[in-house]
């Protein structure tokens, strides 16, 4: 492969409403359950619908429960050391 040549981006829709809602990938992977690696890995391909309806929804469900679309930095509670006491976070 050329160096230069840039793959495409798949699943820019997930992509997007994970930006806009200022979540990390990984607490988005451990909402759904899996590693954030495994979440990355599957974003490489165009998911099936049914896939992309299922990580959308972690994404709202997180949103919602972190307090909506704010960015991280207007989010200084959600640090890495605070990960652990997110409201209604499940183990």
């Amino acid at each position: 492969m050329n160096a230069s040549a840039k793959r495409p981006l798949h699943n820019q829709d997930i992509r997007a409403a994970i930006g806009r809602a200022g979540l990390r990938y990984w607490w988005v992977a451990e909402e759904l359950g899996i590693a954030g690696g495994t979440l990355s890995n599957r974003l490489r391909r165009e998911l099936a619908p049914e896939e992309k309806l299922e990580v959308l929804a972690a994404v709202k469900q997180l949103a919602d429960r972190l307090g909506g679309s704010a960015p991280e930095s207007a989010r200084p509670e959600v640090t890495l050391e605070a990960r652990a006491t997110l409201p209604g976070r499940i183990r």
